[in-house]
């Protein structure tokens, strides 16, 4: 065999490779510069820009320049107008949503009377009483109205006992005051 085998030359071109490597891979490994070499060396820039020599050029970050925007107007949506109308009657008896002998002097045997009231235009949610004042006051019960439009409501009230005077039937919508009516009791 006249040339050298894998065997001779492995060792020597491992060696060879490792130093290949050290130079390409370790800059500065070949320089003597009295500095020790440090694990840890600070980042330089590596680009230059601009300046003859190699001096680096630093722009400065953009700043936002503000713009004036309009300012959005608010738009109010229109309510709908409301509508609502209300009527209260004393009524010796009720046919449906019809009264059957409304006065204005309470009949002296009668035992109870009903406040009746009518309604027009109201919403889901309103709450619809009748409040009867004079000598004595008397909250009749509230009811919450499932739906809306126009319907009634009725409440009634228990004659005997009442003191004689002037009263006043006032219906109610959410606690305010839409109807009145008024009749007198005795004398």
């Amino acid at each position: 065999m006249s040339g050298l085998s894998f065997e001779q030359l492995r060792i020597p071109l491992a060696l060879l490779l490792i130093i290949i490597v050290a130079f390409i891979f370790l800059p500065g490994l070949g320089k003597d510069d009295g500095e020790p070499l440090s694990a840890a060396a600070s980042p330089t820039p590596s680009i230059v820009v601009g300046e003859p020599g190699g001096a680096v050029i630093t722009t400065p970050a953009p700043t936002a320049i503000p713009t004036i925007a309009p300012t959005p107007t608010v738009t109010p949506t229109p309510q709908p107008a409301d509508t609502f109308s209300a009527n209260v009657v004393a009524c010796i008896a009720l046919s449906g949503s019809d009264c059957v002998g409304s006065f204005d002097r309470m009949p002296r045997r009668l035992g109870a009377f009903t406040a009746l009231v009518t309604f027009s235009d109201a919403r889901a949610g309103d709450t619809i009483s009748v409040v009867l004042t004079g000598p004595v006051t008397i909250n009749g019960g509230p009811y919450t109205l499932q739906g809306g439009g126009s319907g009634y409501y009725y409440s009634t009230f228990q004659a005997r006992g009442l003191p004689e005077g002037d009263y006043t039937l006032t219906a109610t919508r959410n606690g305010a005051a839409v109807a009145t009516s008024s009749f007198r009791r005795g004398g």
